[in-house]
C-alpha cells in the first residue's frame, strides 16, 4: 500500500512540473490575473500537487477555449469558504466542440486512463461537481 502512495506521490510531483512548464510558456495563462492569484492561493494553502495540476489544467482549457469559466469566487483560504469554489472557480461550460479533447487533457493527468470514479472523485473533492456525469462527458 505504502509504495502504491509513493508511486502516486512521484507521478503527480512529475506530472505538475510539466503542466506548470506548459502553463508557464501559454501567454494567456501567465499573464492573466485571475490564474495567478489562483496559482500563488493553491501554492500559499499547500493544496496537493494533483488539485494544482487540476488548477492549472482547468486554466489551460479555458485559455485554450476548451472551457468557458462560471462567475469567479474569491478564495480566501482553507476552512473559510472552500465549499463555494476550487480556488475561485465555481463551475465551467465545456465547449461542445472541444469536449472530446477536454476529456482527453484531464484523463492525460493520471498515470493510466482514469476509471469513471476517479474522475468522478477528482472532480469532487475540488468541489466542481457537474449536474448530469453522463451529458458532461
Amino acid at each position: 500500500m505504502q509504495k502504491k502512495a509513493r508511486d502516486g506521490q512521484e507521478h503527480w510531483l512529475s506530472k505538475v512540473k510539466k503542466v506548470r512548464e506548459v502553463w508557464s510558456q501559454h501567454p494567456q495563462c501567465s499573464t492573466n490575473p485571475n490564474f495567478k492569484e489562483q496559482v500563488e492561493a493553491c501554492t500559499h494553502h499547500q493544496k496537493k500537487s494533483q488539485q494544482e495540476c487540476l488548477l492549472r489544467t482547468l486554466q489551460l482549457s479555458a485559455a485554450d477555449g476548451m472551457i468557458k469559466p462560471l462567475a469567479w469566487h474569491t478564495f480566501s483560504g482553507p476552512g473559510q469558504d472552500e465549499g463555494e469554489s476550487f480556488l475561485g472557480w465555481t463551475g465551467f461550460q465545456v465547449a461542445e466542440k472541444h469536449a472530446e479533447a477536454f476529456k482527453a487533457r484531464i484523463e492525460d493527468l493520471f498515470p493510466e486512463t482514469p476509471q469513471e470514479n476517479t474522475l468522478h472523485t477528482t472532480f469532487r473533492r475540488a468541489g466542481i461537481v457537474p449536474d448530469k456525469w453522463k451529458l458532461a462527458w
